[in-house]
């Protein structure tokens, strides 16, 4: 772990100053902290004078943001929320933690993450002073040194209160669940049927269900069948009927010649 010297005052917090030009002057260790961090202060516009004729007026009072949530980066990715709050421990005051896993799909940079919001922002530097650089081991024996450093976003997500559905409860009210229940408890009052009875329940629903799995189409091949069996029907009942007249035809033939013979 990395040391931080003691800035005025003999503390390591960060301590502001006004100087005459209303530029705000920080201690040494919140200099050094912020030149790490990748995200620096909104400079503030120049105050504008008032009035024409060159003279100078009051300067507009300058709006800091204060910054107070932090990341620390480079984290084992087999560590998970537990064993990082376990190593953290004592977290100062903070109402904002979240602990996001390695993306595999970045291998081989393979890191987790963690993101803090502190209540108090003099708690950054302590914060910063004990995790930054500090190695953390996984269960391989790997080393990890890790980086501490303010979050670019500060904003946090606030937790909305979600609003009770008033549906909830209310289904022993509902009418379409009474009629079900009416028509479930009607269905179990009825009596055992035997096998015979059941099979031609379920013959008779199959040709209901036959019956309606019809279409214009299905309806016009089902007919161009039953055209073509009657025309096959009526060709061999023809082919019939002119080898019956043939063979009789040829029978009295035969009768006629042997009367002439005789």
């Amino acid at each position: 772990m990395r040391s931080e010297k003691e800035g005025v005052g003999g503390s390591g917090v960060a301590v502001a100053a006004r100087d005459l030009s209303g530029r705000e002057k920080l201690s040494a260790g919140e200099v050094q902290f912020r030149r790490e961090s990748p995200r620096r202060e909104p400079e503030v516009p120049p105050a504008s004078s008032f009035g024409s004729g060159g003279g100078t007026g009051k300067p507009r009072e300058e709006k800091t943001t204060v910054l107070s949530k932090v990341v620390i980066r480079r984290l084992p990715p087999s560590l998970t929320k537990e064993q990082l709050e376990e190593q953290l421990h004592p977290l100062p005051a903070h109402d904002y933690f979240e602990f996001f896993t390695a993306d595999l799909s970045l291998y081989p940079h393979l890191y987790s993450r963690a993101y803090i919001n502190f209540r108090n922002p003099d708690d950054i530097l302590l914060f910063r002073d004990r995790f930054d650089g500090y190695i953390f081991i996984d269960s391989k024996g790997l080393e990890y040194p890790a980086v501490v450093e303010f979050a670019p976003f500060q904003k946090i997500a606030k937790k909305k209160l979600k609003k009770k559905d008033a549906k909830t409860g209310s289904i022993e009210d509902d009418p379409e669940y009474k009629k079900f229940l009416e028509t479930y408890c009607v269905e179990e009052e009825k009596p055992n049927a035997n096998p015979e009875t059941l099979l031609g329940d379920i013959e008779a629903k199959t040709r209901e269900l036959i019956a309606r799995r019809t279409t214009p189409l299905l309806e016009y091949i089902r007919n161009r069948k039953l055209e073509k069996q009657d025309s096959r029907r009526e060709a061999r009942r023809a082919k019939e009927e002119g080898a019956g007249e043939e063979a009789f035809t040829g029978r009295r033939k035969k009768k006629e010649e042997r009367r002439g013979e005789v």
